[in-house]
């Protein structure tokens, strides 16, 4: 996909179908149907962490959240039934306790009808992440490790997350209407929202360093253009960085 295209918004042809970038309208649904692009499979049970993408996640339970990714991707009508079926096989003759075994997904745009399969699922995905701003679990990564990362910044006070309050968060430091978010990407929408952070963190650190505050692992925010590389240290949340700031203050 060219990368004028991606940051701009535009549709994406793939195996005949276009696909769309997710807009902020839709960013209810959108929250919950991208666990089904998002998912670390390893993490998964058996057979299912062991399986094709697609299988597992149908496995899993979690076709209904694909269904929704797919219905804001393609832009497909709201309707009780969706014009997305499963493709099965039936068992072999021989094999007396078998079951029917799903093969592939297909789909109905307009006038076009293609098949997504196991095979060829894996690059909708990465296309779907790329046009809305989603990075893929690396499967080879450690969990445990993982794990570790997730509960080292879950730290600090618990946040009281409203949807309202994060557009009009945004809004108010992009100089832009509600109304007019509404109408953005999820990729820019996210965009905007890390760089807003970043450049509040920037001055944060730069305050608090000034203050004479340290930073174990370095300063989370050297630069308000780019984000550092994330590891186990030197990672801190805005909130936790505030509070840094506040004890630094009162030292002095």
């Amino acid at each position: 996909m060219n990368w004028a295209d991606t940051i701009l918004g535009k549709p994406e042809e793939w195996n005949g179908l276009t696909i769309y970038p997710v807009l902020m309208r839709d960013y209810p649904l959108f929250l919950t149907a991208k666990e089904s692009i998002t998912a670390l499979q390893q993490s998964w049970p058996f057979p299912w962490s062991t399986v094709p993408y697609l299988e597992g996640l149908i496995g899993m339970g979690l076709f209904p959240r694909l269904c929704a990714m797919l219905k804001l991707s393609l832009r497909l009508p709201d309707e009780d039934n969706l014009p997305i079926y499963l493709v099965t096989e039936s068992p072999h003759p021989f094999d007396k306790g078998g079951s029917e075994k799903i093969t592939s997904l297909l789909v109905v745009q307009g006038e076009k009808r293609v098949e997504i399969t196991k095979k060829n699922f894996g690059s909708l995905r990465e296309l779907l992440a790329l046009q809305n701003g989603l990075e893929l679990p690396d499967e080879r990564a450690n969990l445990e490790l993982l794990e570790a990362q997730q509960d080292l910044s879950s730290g600090g006070p618990p946040l009281k997350a409203d949807l309202e309050d994060l557009i009009a968060s945004v809004a108010l430091k992009s100089h832009s209407g509600p109304n007019d978010i509404l109408g953005w990407t999820v990729r820019r929408f996210q965009r905007m929202e890390r760089a807003i952070d970043r450049s509040e963190g920037f001055c944060m650190a730069n305050i608090t360093l000034a203050a004479g505050g340290k930073f174990k692992g370095g300063n989370p925010y050297p630069s308000w253009k780019f984000d550092r590389e994330e590891g186990l240290v030197g990672v801190e949340s805005l909130s936790a960085l505030s509070g840094r700031l506040s004890d630094s203050v009162k030292q002095k």
